[in-house]
């Protein structure tokens, strides 16, 4: 048996890292035409997105080829984007500044990778929740920590310091570290902390000092507000201002120039000793992956591919500015593209776009490698899985609801087919036992432990399901009792309407209370799921929502709230209706029927954490 793994472990390792095979034979790549191709790509994709101002530099060849700016830095002032000047919001790109001082500190014997961080911390300590299975610095820097996206409500707008912020808003700890990688603000932030600890600085002035300084990086900040003339933009054209919250060491806060971060990349590519002894080498290099045969990620960045080139990867989101960071091992290339608007699709410039179709351009096709397919039982893969970074505790749970878990399916020959894992349906072939490979293609996607599915250069493993845990389910508990509250709002006026002008006598003081609660129970359901429906149709609007807590959304979770104790009083209504014989036969099936709907919506808002306050 264990030769037999052994064996399979060969096989799909040996699949992933086969010599490609070259469709024709491709001279050195030049790219004297890189900087029209991109023009002619930010054209389109401006036009197109609708986005108003961005830039792109490029390092090659240990040096600067491209730092241009395009559009406006501020549509209403007329200002163009300098990018020597221009100052963006990096967004999560600061979690490489995080790395790189914690590293920093690690090289001079301040910090330990594989010490629990409690060791370090002083005014809070992180939960015991598993054990003898403690946090380290590793874990944070590699995404797999496992703390649950909770706290999420407005927290940009939480003003604490970062050690504050960080021991009042602790997330709950919902996986083993190490176990799996998912994608993690809190982490960074906590890496940030114990950089503050073991320096005896603040952040901000530890990375301006030993991060920015040293590189000639003058015009970055690592503060909030930073972004000087350079104005955010949502997806609707409206400008926004920043709100950093306590996570600025996660990239709620820092700024800099399109030329600053070139000066970043080149000291990355570069591997230059300013960074701290090694440090390129050790961020770059990959740290963890859930599966041998599989890409993962290094400090912070992640390592990914496109039709078998290797990328490497860091992207950063704010409201109304994205950054894209990319390197191209084969053509010792950097691109880092950043835009001032979100655009159409809530991206911005999408830059991990760009530079898949700039490798198309300038590097040679490849075929798959050949690889070894193995016939065995895949049952035991299949099933629904949900992204790892879905919440737990906190309302932004709510993403379930507008992605759909992946499904695995059996086809009968021992490959499986996967639906909304990446686009559409995917046929994958066992290489080696629980690894499978893209059939036709590049990617690959393992089963590394029962019921967990990891794909290629993923931040997000995922997790299986049943049933009753899928969204299509959940969101039929929310269709059902906003379809019952909506014939209570409607039915219950009419059906008194006809009564006064019938002239009959008045039910019950109790029955009428019965009523009017299940009217109010009705309102409230369709109230939310009217607005928070028309909120999630644009998820970077009901994102930027959430972590700004606005108060249209804390009114709309006030409204589900309301639901869950109007539910129980419609139940003890229901019991007077047919213990007191309220209405007619129908009459008392009617209300129990909108009973069950109000205790199907409360039970969904429950689930999804819409109830509070306080709102997580």
């Amino acid at each position: 048996m264990i030769g037999q793994l052994l064996v399979g472990l060969l096989t799909a390792t040996a699949a992933l890292t086969a010599t490609p095979v070259l469709a024709t034979a491709q001279p050195e790549p030049d790219l004297s035409g890189v900087e029209r191709w991109i023009d002619d790509h930010m054209a389109a994709a401006m036009a197109e997105e609708e986005i108003p101002g961005a830039a792109v530099t490029a390092i090659a060849g240990g040096e600067q080829i491209l730092n241009k700016g395009y559009g406006l830095a501020d549509v209403e002032k007329g200002i163009p984007v300098d990018p020597d000047r221009s100052r963006f919001l990096v967004g999560s790109q600061a979690k490489l500044f995080t790395a790189q001082a914690a590293l920093q500190l690690v090289h001079e014997g301040e910090l330990d990778l594989d010490t629990d961080v409690n060791e370090y911390l002083r005014t809070f300590q992180i939960a015991d929740t598993f054990p003898g299975q403690p946090i380290t610095l590793r874990h944070l820097l590699t995404y797999t920590a496992g703390f649950d996206e909770d706290h999420m409500v407005g927290w940009l707008t939480h003003q604490e310091p970062l050690a504050e912020g960080l021991a009042k808003y602790q997330p709950a700890r919902v996986r083993p570290p190490g176990s799996g990688v998912v994608y993690d603000n809190y982490g960074i932030a906590l890496a940030g902390y114990l950089v503050e600890i073991a320096s005896g600085m603040p952040y901000a002035d530890y990375v301006e000092q030993h991060v920015f300084r040293p590189l000639g990086m003058n015009d970055s900040d690592a503060r909030c507000g930073g972004q000087g003339d350079t104005v955010a933009y949502l997806g609707d054209g409206t400008p926004t201002e920043a709100n950093c919250g306590y996570l600025i060491p996660s990239g709620t806060g820092p700024a800099s120039t399109p030329a600053d971060m070139g000066r970043y990349m080149l000291a990355q590519l570069n591997h230059d000793p300013r960074l701290g002894p090694g440090i390129a080498a050790e961020m770059q290099r990959q740290q963890h992956t859930e599966h041998p045969a599989l890409r993962g990620v290094g400090y912070i960045f992640e390592h990914i591919q496109h039709n078998g080139h290797p990328l490497l990867f860091k992207g950063g989101e704010m409201p109304g500015m994205n950054s894209y960071m990319l390197f191209v091992p084969e053509l010792d290339l950097g691109i880092n593209v950043v835009s001032n608007g979100d655009g159409r699709s809530g991206e911005g410039i999408d830059g991990i776009k760009l530079v898949e179709e700039l490798v198309d351009e300038f590097l040679p096709e490849l075929a798959p490698p050949p690889r070894t397919r193995i016939r065995a039982d895949v049952e035991q893969y299949t099933g629904w899985y949900q992204a790892g970074r879905t919440s737990r505790f906190s309302m932004y749970k709510v993403k379930a609801l507008w992605r759909a878990p992946a499904h695995v399916t059996a086809n009968g020959d021992g490959s499986i087919r996967t639906t909304g894992l990446s686009g559409g349906p995917k046929d994958w072939d066992q290489v080696g036992p629980g690894v499978f490979a893209e059939r036709g293609g590049w990617r690959m996607i393992a089963f590394p432990e029962p019921g967990q599915l990891a794909v290629d250069g993923s931040t997000n493993v995922f997790d299986r399901i049943s049933i009753g845990g899928h969204p299509q389910l959940h969101l039929a508990m929310f269709g059902f009792g906003t379809a019952t509250g909506l014939l209570a709002v409607a039915g219950f006026p009419l059906l008194a309407a006809i009564r006064r002008a019938r002239r009959r006598p008045a039910h019950p003081r109790g029955a009428r209370i019965a009523r009017v609660i299940g009217w109010i129970t009705g309102a409230a359901a369709v109230v939310f799921a009217v607005g928070f429906g028309s909120l999630m149709l644009d998820e970077p609007a009901a994102t930027t929502a959430v972590v700004e807590g606005t108060p249209t959304l804390i009114a709309l979770l006030l409204l589900a709230s309301a639901t869950v104790p109007l539910a129980v009083l419609m139940v003890f209504g229901t019991l007077g209706a047919w213990s007191r014989r309220w209405w007619r036969l129908t009459g008392r099936i009617a209300y129990t029927a909108l009973t069950l709907g109000a205790l199907s919506f409360a039970a969904a808002a429950l689930l999804y954490n819409f109830v509070g306050p306080p709102f997580h």
